[in-house]
């Protein structure tokens, strides 16, 4: 249970749970315990003078997509909402050791990797998600259409772009055969564990193996931890001895780890995600030759964009600093800084839209 004051930090308490009953100064309910905090409820809560309420848990990421999606991305949200369903089945089936087939789970990702790639804002709403319940099936889209992304910012044939973001999709097949309390548990692994985890890029491959799947996924499964430098696994191949596909989703992979909720560790904003990958690729464990487009794509789908600092303000970035991405030229309350030269202040995330439009209402 979080206390928030909602004056400064209304986006901390957005679709999550109201962990007691709201009374107005006369004592009649405003709000109930159990309810999802909407932006209309922080509207009631301030015209009421409340400042501080104690929330819990945040609704299912599916209903935050419903909640924070404008009308032009509804066809995105089902299509979103398909492929996570069919991709559940798939898991679960795999879990249970029933006989499997990927086909429609694959069909699924055509429909939903068009809409994705039509949109450059689609992907900011992708990591504002909170939350760590569904990890691995949230994981396994991002990857999948982040994955399609880089193979396009690259120039591969359209159809090209389409399987290399299937082989995103599946690369973490062979975790659903892990014991779930190693996958679920909050604590450091003991060896025993590492070594289970190691062993998900060949159990994937196996399974996949079995499915007439192109190499593209086979290759994809088995090698997406893999590094340039020959610290990887399971192989520790090096370079262009990596299948392109497993270099392309390694770097889709670190971005959406670093900047998503885990049941260990609390999500990061982009930008330090961002910064992590370059990081990588500087110290030659991630490919530069797809993470630089990456980065520089995202830098500038991120330029323009509205943030919540945790100081409480919201600023706006208006220019990124190619040496440190962490570090941008932010405008906040009409004046211009580097975001380094606001002492303590970070980056806490992408300015939820809902909050923005909320902030227009009242001004």
């Amino acid at each position: 249970m979080d206390q928030v004051n909602i004056d400064n930090y209304a986006h901390l308490a957005l679709d999550r749970r109201l962990a007691s009953d709201i009374l107005s100064e006369s004592g009649s309910i405003l709000l109930r315990e159990g309810m999802v905090i909407t932006p209309s409820h922080i509207r009631l809560l301030r015209q009421n003078g409340i400042k501080t309420i104690s929330v819990s848990g945040h609704t299912s990421f599916l209903e935050q997509l419903d909640q924070k999606c404008k009308e032009q991305h509804k066809p995105f949200i089902a299509a979103y909402r398909d492929q996570f369903h069919r991709l559940e089945v798939l898991f679960n089936s795999t879990e249970a050791d029933v006989e499997v087939d990927v086909t429609e789970t694959l069909d699924a990702f055509d429909q939903l990797a068009t809409e994705a790639l039509r949109s450059h804002s689609l992907l900011e709403l992708l990591q504002q998600l909170e939350g760590h319940e569904g990890y691995l099936l949230r994981h396994s889209i991002h990857v999948g259409l982040m994955t399609s992304l880089i193979a396009k910012l690259n120039h591969f044939p359209d159809e090209d772009v389409i399987e290399i973001g299937k082989a995103g999709l599946l690369h973490d097949i062979g975790m659903v055969k892990l014991p779930e309390t190693i996958f679920n548990k909050p604590d450091t692994l003991s060896p025993e564990e590492t070594d289970a985890i190691f062993k998900h890029t060949e159990i994937g491959y196996d399974m996949l193996q079995k499915q007439g799947v192109s190499q593209y996924i086979l290759d994809g499964a088995f090698y997406h931890h893999e590094r340039m430098d020959g610290s990887g696994y399971p192989k520790e191949r090096s370079g262009d001895d990596i299948p392109k596909v497993a270099q392309m989703i390694a770097i889709a992979d670190v971005f959406d780890a670093v900047s998503s909720d885990r049941i260990f560790r609390k999500k990061q904003s982009p930008f330090k995600a961002l910064s992590e990958l370059k990081k990588d690729i500087y110290e030659k464990r991630l490919s530069a030759v797809y993470g630089i487009p990456f980065i520089n794509h995202m830098v500038s789908v991120y330029t323009g964009t509205e943030v919540f600092l945790s100081d409480g303000r919201t600023g706006k970035i208006i220019l990124f600093n190619a040496m440190n991405i962490e570090n941008p030229l932010i405008s906040v309350d009409g004046d211009v800084h580097q975001l380094n030269d606001l002492k303590g202040v970070t980056i806490q995330d992408i300015a939820d839209n809902r909050l923005k439009d909320l902030q227009g209402e009242e001004a």
